[in-house]
């Protein structure tokens, strides 16, 4: 599969560029629900962009919950019928603070499982994956900003190496139903180079402990992270 009619890209932020492209290209059914992209590299190609700004707008695409990145390589485009659903749920969480931090209180010990079971369970591969993500987030932090979409990336690697499938479906729903929200709200709590800095920490504590297989330092790591989380933002959801 190729695309059509694409134009070059020469614009400062190739990134979202590309996004609009491919997403142009899905709501004209080019790319139905189901079908798969072309590679990274196919797209790279075509459009005569870097790689690394293709792998970007396939991030944002997936955050926006438009495509879905397989664990066994390639990208698929989602339902959209689906998307549209989840939509009203998400705009109705966005406004209630108090039912966000209860599904986020459930995430940290949902999560902090998950990390456990990542540490006994997880391949060569799937931590190869959650370094990608981790050093993704260091680069991040390099120019300033720590981007939330490749944090939900690391999180979800996570679960995914922790092998239980009904988990990992668990997992997705409640991402399904606060990550708008949390995306929104995190991205007004920790905007201070001390902040990123110690998600950062956080993160690479979580990532040692699952290369080094140790379930109770893993589950420690990733709940500590999560119930900051939780209580940053019951400060930030607090009355004035």
């Amino acid at each position: 599969m190729t695309f059509e009619k694409l134009t070059q890209v020469r614009f400062k932020k190739k990134s979202s560029f590309i996004a609009e492209q491919i997403l142009r290209m899905i709501n004209s059914g080019r790319y139905p629900a189901g079908s798969k992209l072309p590679s990274e590299r196919a797209i790279t190609e075509q459009m005569g962009v870097s790689r690394p700004s293709v792998r970007q707008a396939l991030q944002q695409l997936e955050f926006q919950g438009i495509v879905e990145t397989l664990h066994g390589g390639g990208t698929i485009v989602k339902n959209i019928t689906e998307r549209e659903i989840q939509k009203p749920m998400e705009v109705f969480l966005g406004d209630d603070r108090q039912r966000v931090l209860e599904l986020t209180e459930v995430r940290a010990y949902m999560e902090a499982l998950s990390a456990r079971q990542a540490a006994i369970n997880r391949s060569e591969e799937e931590l190869a994956r959650i370094r990608y993500y981790l050093e993704e987030m260091e680069h991040d932090l390099e120019e300033g900003e720590i981007r939330y979409e490749i944090d939900f990336k690391f999180h979800t690697e996570v679960a995914a190496a922790a092998h239980n499938t009904i988990f990992l479906h668990l997992m997705s729903s409640i991402y399904q139903l606060i990550n708008y929200s949390i995306k929104i709200h995190r991205e007004q709590m920790f905007v201070t180079r001390e902040s990123q800095e110690k998600i950062l920490n956080h993160h690479l504590r979580i990532f040692k402990a699952i290369q080094n297989r140790d379930p109770d330092e893993a589950e420690a790591a990733m709940k500590e992270h999560l119930l900051f989380v939780v209580e940053e933002f019951r400060k930030w959801s607090a009355p004035q």
